[in-house]
């Protein structure tokens, strides 16, 4: 691309590269910047009912069992994550699909034109760009995946109609802080007065709750409001008058008790049978998803203690069939090595370690050193497709691969296999 400014005609690449190369090294903390912007070019006057999303795991599984349980009635959905895995067009789906390049452009090219002066991170560009393309396509329902925390995240200039936690844990340390009750705190930002305030999280900060009666927000809290539980084959979920069971999802099963409660809080609970056939269908591209049968490969984005624990927990029922478990993992430096390790070393019984093709990708030889403290490492690797290569041959059909660490290991794993 020249040094011009792109246009209409211009790429998405064009427009991605040209928005990361206008990032700004410094900028100040708040929503101002980015309220400003949406408020110029009209895209918070909007007839969509917006759900906003937080938490530090499980805002995706969230929102795409929300997104099949609304599709499933009949409402129009948009919906808005990141980051993305292999394409940027992942970020802003219009009814579970994925959109042309050109809507992307076309958002991108009203931002450019309306924003005058004001600077953009990447994420706010992204952030009112979804916003643009949800107010195009006139939807019924906004589903919103906060960035990072809550309270200062470029998702938060919306007015929602429900707010969600799904998690509270530690994770950026440097932006949130170093306690659940610093980091729940700033997630809690989302919530509104009056506004149904869903938390799905197992042992809610006091923080959370704190400043959603401080505010007087709608408080639904889990293990106090609504329950669930599960075993190997079934998940039951209960609140008020319900008391429900399905087959055990794909998911997990804390995800979809806090999306069916969000729903009940919103008076859009679907019937049973509607429910059930939604989340025995619910996959998620990236949380075990299975690369291979034969041999059996997954791959998981779990970067952080909570995902971990909860990979983990899986992984241990193949154990106990009598499954070998091989591990690669890639991680980026900013996050906590030795925790996901520390989560996941009872349920590996080979390590191998690999380079993350990022500029924020630890390399194999330091993860190594981590991991040593912990566990035995049996191979490091300069790509996440060389450690594929490498332990393919070590597996059989009494063997399990997983491949985990980032959502940049996933990719990598993902483009392996389709290649």
């Amino acid at each position: 691309m020249s040094d011009s400014k792109p246009s209409q005609s211009s790429s998405l690449d064009d427009w991605l590269c040209y928005l990361e190369q206008i990032h700004p090294a410094n900028i100040e903390m708040g929503l101002e910047r980015v309220q400003r912007v949406a408020e110029q070019i009209g895209l918070l006057d909007t007839r969509s009912k917006i759900i906003l999303i937080a938490g530090t795991n499980g805002k995706g599984t969230t929102a795409q069992c929300l997104e099949a349980l609304l599709l499933a009635q009949g409402y129009s959905v948009g919906t808005y994550a990141s980051p993305h895995l292999i394409r940027y067009n992942e970020r802003v789906r219009i009814n579970g699909a994925e959109l042309d390049d050109q809507i992307h452009v076309d958002a991108f090219n009203a931002l450019e034109q309306g924003r005058g002066d004001t600077a953009l991170t990447y994420f706010e560009y992204g952030t009112l760009g979804a916003l643009h393309i949800f107010k195009r396509m006139d939807v019924d329902y906004v589903l919103m995946e906060v960035g990072l925390g809550g309270r200062y995240d470029a998702t938060n200039i919306v007015t929602p109609i429900a707010s969600v936690i799904t998690t509270v844990d530690l994770d950026h340390k440097e932006y949130l802080g170093d306690t659940r009750e610093l980091v729940g705190y700033d997630k809690a930002g989302i919530f509104r007065t009056g506004v149904p305030a869903i938390v799905g999280d197992l042992d809610i900060p006091h923080t959370v709750v704190d400043y959603g009666k401080e505010i007087g927000a709608d408080l639904c809290l889990s293990r106090r409001d609504f329950h669930f539980s599960e075993d190997e084959v079934t998940f039951s979920w209960q609140m008020d008058d319900y008391d429900l069971c399905f087959a055990q999802p794909a998911i997990p099963a804390q995800n979809a008790a806090t999306a069916l409660s969000v729903l009940y809080k919103l008076d859009l609970l679907p019937d049973i049978t509607v429910a059930a056939d939604c989340l025995k269908a619910l996959k998620v591209t990236g949380r075990f998803q299975t690369l291979s049968e034969k041999p059996l490969i997954v791959t998981d984005v779990a970067h952080n203690r909570e995902s971990a624990r909860f990979l983990a927990k899986r992984l241990q029922s193949f154990k106990q069939q009598g499954l070998s478990i091989y591990a690669i993992v890639g991680m980026l430096a900013d996050k906590e090595h030795a925790d996901v390790i520390e989560a996941m070393k009872g349920a590996v019984d080979y390590w191998h370690v690999t380079t993350l093709d990022n500029p924020r990708g630890t390399q194999a030889e330091q993860l190594a050193q981590t991991l040593d403290k912990q566990v035995s490492v049996a191979g490091a690797h300069n790509s996440v497709s060389d450690a594929i290569e490498a332990v393919l041959p070590q597996l059989c059909e009494q063997s399990l691969l997983i491949i985990f660490g980032s959502f940049y290991t996933v990719a990598e794993a993902i483009t392996f296999f389709e290649s």
